[in-house]
């Protein structure tokens, strides 16, 4: 696996250089300017290993690495400082605000590289448990998700992440964001007893990320328990007056008050059922994309991956704009989809196999009581995703039936809903 290295340096040309010679030696490169951009970078790139220079602008890099520190879910990657800094006070800082090693500028290329390669391997080194949850952590995940690949086992990858769990932390301090995590991982182990199944595992990505390996048949019951406890669970470690007005309110960097949700929690579901996964890397990709989908819904929410095999597609169909399919009855909701597809350019096709023998490439059912209409498209076009656009009390158990299951409100910009069309539509590649 390529580690990542974020590089954080406000040198540009020392940077550049840093870049052409990791990635010369098999390391996979990302820069930052300065401490905020390495903040978030770090947040949204998950790197290995992170080189980060000491005087840098809008953020020096002592606070970089104390606030760095302070995340759970980055404080474990080891950093080097890189500085011109050499008294003896500025190498005692650097340590003491959290830096794992220390190298001075100039310096040779050699040692920069032998000082990250030891650094990774200490990193490996380490525990295999997460010590914040005790639960088995990347290697054991890894390793478990790769037997059952190989012995040809069916099951489900479950990866569950927390949504606005930054924010909750920025504003009680990490020692109250630890015990959001631990209460997400003590909810997944009393689920996992509950089964009474051996072939559940449960695993720490890291910071507020979560495995869960388990039988196919258990997936819904598992991620409708787990949703819902979560969200009766969590208020209880907000202020009162927080849980009162119904969010938090966070000001940005730019010194714009936002109002930021109730945390909730994310899943998304890949399956060896519909495709074949040869890899723990490919199926951690499709969990990720499935994740990244769940996350752009409001409230706790899992989406399970369907879609049978990923098939490039032919040049004849890169041609022509893609086809969608709304169905349901007539009102606001679907004149707005409707107005929002044609908006992207595209072709609003009719359900009838006989006279349009064509299948689309998205299908929207839109309604409370949609079994029948889900079963027929089934069958007729079995490798077309398929969203469901219920009432928010609706209880429809098609919409689990076939994997995906999306909650709407008046109140939910279609724009959201446009952006996962748009995904699964995968307009790029057309």
């Amino acid at each position: 696996m390529t580690a990542r290295i974020l590089v954080a340096d406000d040198n540009e040309a020392l940077s550049e250089l840093l870049e052409i010679i990791l990635l010369e030696n098999g390391y996979e490169v990302v820069l930052a300017a300065n401490g905020d951009e390495l903040l978030r970078k770090a947040q949204t790139t998950s790197p290995d290993l992170m080189l980060v220079d000491i005087i840098m602008p809008y953020m020096d890099g002592y606070e970089a690495i104390r606030q760095l520190r302070n995340d759970t879910r980055l404080a474990h990657i080891p950093i080097i400082v890189l500085t011109a800094c050499t008294s003896l006070q500025d190498v005692v800082t650097g340590f003491e605000t959290g830096a794992d090693d220390y190298i001075t500028k100039p310096f040779q290329m050699p040692e920069l590289l032998a000082r990250v390669k030891a650094q990774l391997l200490r990193a490996n080194r380490r525990p295999v448990q997460n010590p914040l949850t005790g639960l088995p952590g990347n290697t054991l995940i890894e390793e478990e998700i790769s037997h059952r690949l190989r012995i040809g086992e069916p099951f489900a990858l479950l990866y569950i992440d927390l949504d606005n769990f930054k924010a909750f932390n920025d504003t009680y301090g990490f020692a109250r964001g630890d015990q959001v995590i631990k209460l997400l991982a003590g909810l997944l182990t009393d689920l996992k007893q509950q089964e009474a199944n051996e072939r559940i595992f449960i695993g720490h990505i890291g910071g507020d990320d979560f495995a869960v390996l388990l039988p196919l048949n258990s997936v819904v019951p598992f991620c409708e328990q787990l949703t819902a406890q979560f969200d009766v669970q969590v208020p209880a470690l907000y202020d009162p007056e927080d849980i009162q007005r119904g969010y938090l309110a966070r000001e940005d960097r730019y010194h714009i008050v936002r109002q930021v949700p109730i945390q909730s929690v994310s899943i998304g579901v890949v399956t060896t059922k519909n495709r074949s996964l040869t890899s723990y890397h490919d199926i951690s990709r499709v969990a990720a994309e499935m994740k990244h989908l769940a996350k752009k819904q409001p409230g706790s929410v899992y989406i399970i991956d369907r879609r049978s095999q990923q098939v490039l597609v032919p040049q004849e169909r890169r041609k022509r704009r893609p086809t969608v399919y709304v169905a349901g009855s007539e009102g606001l909701i679907k004149q707005q989809i409707v107005a929002a597809f044609e908006q992207q350019m595209l072709v609003i096709t009719s359900y009838d196999p006989a006279t349009n023998p064509e299948q689309p490439d998205l299908v929207t059912v839109i309604g409370a009581s949609i079994s029948t209409a889900i079963s027929e498209m089934e069958r007729d076009w079995p490798d077309v995703p398929i969203i469901a656009i219920v009432p928010g009390d609706a209880d429809d158990p098609s919409t689990t039936e076939f994997g995906m299951k999306t909650s709407i409100k008046p109140t939910v910009p279609v724009g959201d809903y446009l952006s996962l069309a748009l995904h699964l539509l995968r307009l790029e590649a057309r």
